[in-house]
């Protein structure tokens, strides 16, 4: 007896194991019969934790941030079978920004991802859904689409959304003799605020805005070797102060200002970039995107809310 007692309690044990593991490797939902593994649940949930405004959640509302993640789940499987039903491919462009994002989201941050439960893997699936819906957009709205964008329409919206500049720029910041960064006392930040403002007057009057950075470079002992170069920049662009635009913008084009950042002042002459500009080639499919991925975000959510959990 004591002995079947023990064949039964082995057995026992072996089953709750087995079933322990297949709990840890289980997936968070069956979409349409598609599993989809706790590490992209869990990405999608904790992204709605730590955005709770943009998602409309009271803060630390874990059952609204569940709901979150289903529903951005049921999408993703949505957005994959609406593209192989359709037979529709990731061109190879965007399938090579996914794997570069990739790398190096999880070069940085394999952590904080592992601390979540997500796996590389996970986290290609789920920026591959960027691609795919980017890829929608072209299937429906770039040259050719059931709703094709005009280029009259992509252009208009380039010179709307960007702006043009040439600048150089001056620091409010010096370094200690310990290579400490500290700002300048206030008068030199006054002086060089005059300094840019005379160069600004200048720049105004007709001096060209290379003689005054090739000027302005020689008195920090530095040699100007090749042009200022335009650059493009975007409303909300991360590479600068969220006010930077706004200034940009607020100048005419061929005029020039100073605008002033947290830690530097910059000689900023706008350039003036036209319907015609060459530059509006490389940026055609980023505008498209800013144009209509908000259609393509709306026709995903539909096609999620009309999958079925298993």
């Amino acid at each position: 007896m004591l002995r079947r007692w023990l064949c039964f309690f082995c057995a026992l044990a072996l089953l709750l194991l087995l079933a322990g593991c297949g709990g840890a490797d289980a997936p968070a939902l069956v979409v349409n019969g598609v599993p989809v593994s706790r590490g992209v649940f869990r990405y999608y949930e904790h992204d709605a934790l730590m955005h709770t405004a943009q998602y409309g959640l009271e803060p630390n509302d874990e059952t609204g941030a569940a709901q979150i993640a289903e529903a951005q789940c049921r999408r993703l499987v949505a957005l994959d079978q609406y593209l192989k039903q359709h037979k529709i491919t990731v061109r190879a462009d965007l399938k090579s920004e996914v794997a570069t994002r990739t790398e190096g989201e999880w070069a940085l941050f394999a952590a904080h991802y592992r601390a979540l439960g997500m796996t590389k893997p996970d986290l290609t699936r789920i920026n591959t859904a960027d691609a795919q819906k980017k890829q929608l957009v072209q299937h429906f709205y770039g040259a050719g689409g059931k709703h094709e964008m005009t280029e009259d329409a992509l252009k208009k919206s380039f010179v709307k959304r960007y702006v043009g500049f040439k600048a150089f720029e001056g620091a409010l910041t010096t370094q200690t003799a310990d290579g400490e960064t500290v700002p300048l006392d206030a008068d030199a930040q006054a002086a060089l605020r005059e300094q840019f403002r005379q160069m600004a007057n200048r720049a105004n009057s007709g001096t060209d805005l290379d003689a005054l950075y090739a000027e302005y470079s020689e008195t920090l002992g530095l040699i100007v070797t090749s042009p200022l170069a335009v650059s493009l920049m975007k409303d909300g662009d991360p590479m600068y102060d969220d006010s930077f635009f706004k200034q940009v913008a607020a100048l005419d084009p061929g005029s020039t200002g100073v605008i002033q950042t947290a830690d530097s002042l910059y000689l900023l002459q706008r350039a003036a970039i036209g319907e015609n500009d060459e530059a509006f080639a490389a940026y055609r499919d980023e505008v498209l995107y800013h144009e209509k991925l908000p259609a393509v975000e709306a026709f995903v959510a539909k096609r999620g809310e009309q999958t079925t959990l298993a």
